[in-house]
């Protein structure tokens, strides 16, 4: 008898006969007709070349290989069962699992302390790593169960993921609180006139920062291109320069960066900071958890 050539239902009936010890009680049992629970009962035999039961006074009386079946077949069907119907919950409290995420080092200084504020006090011992990762390489990493989320001002990704938005953030602009010409306002001819230093954080929306200078005549202008946000506050500080920079960047500016944020004199459109995952993981009681936090936390 080949395990490929039985019908699992066929094995439920076995062992609701089994247990009544009659085919009219095991119908019952099992929410079928008399003769749909005999029907299986035939094709079990047919397949095992067994009888199984046979009817006698007190009922339907297991054969001896039906004995000797018995116990494997209700341990294997308990196993299964459990397993299908179990899953297991996430307790944060006691939980040690480790949770990888792709975000920029301007998600890190933004997220990561309020965050492990958070888990400190209701998840002690979960552990959480952040990834460095082009669009293409975090794609994957999703797929695979590499990364388990990526947050950040995200490209649209492609069928088989799922994404929320957290909040909208929007540019400003952020200039020396010492610069010689630009006080309190810039205007749209300082703009023109500064130099600038822009961040290119792969990965990631924010390229439409140097797609704006370039479509306003002022690619000559950018006197300095770096690889993320969290560096221009002392770059723009210690210098005539200006950049552009989410208003989140400016939330973590420390006043010793001695910096002055002011409104973009240009239009660049507001975008959304959007949590990303796959597929696979959207029903994981520990995945939910977890984005549950950043939309408690961040969530607007």
């Amino acid at each position: 008898m080949n395990i490929k050539d039985v019908d699992l239902n066929l094995l439920v009936v076995f062992d609701a006969v089994l247990s009544e010890r009659s085919i009219s009680r095991a119908a019952d049992h099992l929410n079928l007709s008399q003769p749909a629970v005999s029907n299986a009962l035939a094709r079990l035999r047919k397949t095992t070349g067994d009888r199984l039961f046979v009817r006698l006074a007190n009922g339907m009386v297991p054969t001896p290989y039906a004995e000797s079946i018995a116990e494997p077949i209700r341990s294997a069907l308990a196993t299964i069962s459990a397993s299908l119907a179990g899953r297991k919950g996430f307790d944060p409290a006691s939980s040690e699992r480790d949770f990888a995420i792709h975000i920029t080092d301007l998600g890190e200084a933004f997220f990561l302390p309020r965050l492990l504020a958070r888990m400190n006090r209701i998840a002690p011992r979960v552990r959480l790593r952040t990834l460095a990762l082009s669009t293409d390489e975090a794609r994957d990493a999703l797929r695979s169960g590499a990364a388990d989320l990526t947050i950040g001002n995200l490209p649209d990704f492609d069928a088989g993921f799922y994404q929320q938005r957290l909040f909208r953030d929007r540019y400003v602009c952020i200039v020396s609180r010492d610069h010689p010409t630009i006080g309190t306002r810039i205007t749209a001819r300082q703009f023109a006139a500064a130099g600038h230093a822009i961040a290119m954080p792969g990965g990631t929306g924010h390229g439409i920062i140097e797609r704006t200078l370039v479509a306003h005549g002022l690619e000559s202008r950018i006197a300095l291109r770096v690889q993320n946000f969290l560096v221009l506050p002392s770059i723009v500080a210690a210098s005539e320069l200006i950049a552009i920079v989410p208003h989140s960047v400016g939330s973590q500016i420390s006043p010793r960066d001695a910096v002055r944020l002011l409104p973009l004199p240009v239009a660049i459109p507001a975008f959304d900071v959007r949590q990303c995952w796959h597929e696979r993981y959207h029903d994981d009681p520990g995945h939910r958890w977890l984005r549950q936090q950043f939309a408690e936390l961040f969530g607007r």
